[in-house]
């Protein structure tokens, strides 16, 4: 019974910050936000059966399931309309000349600041024009109207391809292939709960992966908390070296 009462507390404890969490999610406003979320939601519901045909028919079920919710109308037209607004300003090419409003402000400015990283990649394609030289060069690739850096590209992508180049670019990208390839072998291997963490550090790695599209997250210390998360990532490679894995996966 005392198991009982402890594991209902849990289950309260862990509902409780669920919910704290999604709502200063949603009052966050941040579409971006809103992606990197769900990103790391759909891994985590490919990746949390062990069979690789149940998780994508769980992610599929998911899938219709959130096409009938937002059928049927029952997403809050504000936050439907947050979610939309951005599709009338998209544009992929030369925002020179577009004419800027109160509604396409916030599209136009990322646009804009995307198309200057990309000029910059451009000047030097393998080295870029240094690495946090973003701002400090941007008066030289800004387009009209456009005068403010903003400290970065809104898309870390572009951001490194422009102040480290494509050399740059690769090296990240390796470093991150590696960091899930490795995280993926542990969720395959290890049992309950060691597996709970390999499969939030996957959710996390997705989010800020896909969240890197729309900004650039390393910022505010958060270097910090990846590092912590990096420390986790190799306890549980030593819990897998030390035999805390399931036997079935093998």
């Amino acid at each position: 019974r005392r198991c009982v009462n402890e594991q209902g507390w849990l289950l309260l404890i862990l509902g409780g910050t669920l919910f704290l969490l999604v709502a200063g999610l949603v009052v966050s406003w941040s579409r971006g936000a809103w992606l990197g979320w769900a990103a790391g939601l759909a891994v985590l519901v490919l990746l949390l059966p062990r069979r690789s045909w149940q998780g994508i028919a769980l992610f599929g079920l998911a899938g219709v399931g959130l096409l009938l919710i937002w059928q049927a109308g029952l997403i809050p037209p504000s936050l439907a309309a947050r979610l939309t607004s951005w599709t009338a300003d998209f544009q992929l090419g030369d925002v020179r000349g577009v004419d800027i409003n109160d509604a396409n402000f916030a599209v136009l400015e990322r646009l804009a600041h995307w198309q200057a990283a990309i000029d910059m990649a451009r000047y030097n394609f393998w080295f870029g024009v240094g690495f946090g030289n973003y701002g400090p060069a941007y008066a030289e690739f800004a387009l009209l109207n456009w005068v403010n850096p903003l400290g970065h590209a809104h898309n870390y992508y572009l951001n490194l391809l422009a102040e480290v180049g494509m050399t740059g670019f690769i090296a990240y990208a390796f470093l991150w292939l590696t960091v899930a390839y490795q995280t993926v072998r542990l969720i395959r291997r290890l049992d309950w709960p060691y597996r709970g963490l390999a499969l939030g550090l996957m959710a996390a790695w997705s989010s800020l992966a896909v969240h890197h599209l729309l900004d650039k997250l390393y910022v505010n210390n958060i270097y910090l908390h990846l590092g912590v998360m990096f420390g986790l990532l190799m306890l549980l490679a030593g819990e897998q070296k030390h035999g805390h894995y399931d036997s079935s996966s093998l």
